[in-house]
């Protein structure tokens, strides 16, 4: 009986625990909307969405699987020569998750994270980026994955175009 009395204290405080940190990373709402594939043949979604709370700007969490064998060759050889994971733990590699910071006039953004994951959701390797001293902008490209989540987020967030405001 103790077994299951402290089974659900542990659960009920997993659960308000998941709930605190949803809400410290910026209310995000749920994204769940295809980008289709880039260039290279990937897989990109916009998983969630929402506001920086400094600036009112956008921002977006997105995932790109891995649907060319090429390019995840790639990564998995960059995870082992650059971060030092063992072979078994790199070829794991499910999909690699991004957000993107976007400038308040849409013009900009910048990755504020990476991370790779394998299949069950385990984090194999992240890099965070501090704000603002590592972020590095650069120009959204409307047909890349940045303009595609940006349209995105616009429509599922009902957040204007700077650009097409009424003068």
């Amino acid at each position: 009986m103790k077994k299951i009395i402290l089974l659900s204290v542990v659960i009920f405080m997993l659960s308000f625990s998941c709930a605190a940190m949803k809400a410290n990373a910026g209310d995000l709402a749920d994204g769940n909307v295809s980008l289709g594939q880039d260039h290279v043949k990937m897989t990109w979604y916009l998983i969630s969405y929402g506001k920086t709370d400094d600036t009112g700007a956008p921002l977006g969490v997105v995932r790109k699987y891995y649907t060319n064998a090429g390019i995840k060759d790639e990564t998995i050889e960059l995870l082992m020569s650059k971060f030092g994971i063992d072979a078994a733990r790199a070829s794991s590699l499910y999909f690699t998750e991004y957000v993107y910071n976007y400038s308040a006039d849409h013009k900009k953004f910048a990755v504020g994270y990476i991370r790779h994951y394998d299949m069950e959701g385990t984090v194999i390797h992240g890099t965070d980026f501090n704000a603002p001293t590592e972020l590095t902008w650069v120009n959204v490209d409307s047909k890349g994955p940045s303009g595609l989540a940006l349209n995105a987020i616009r429509k599922a967030g009902n957040i204007p175009d700077p650009s097409k405001k009424k003068k």
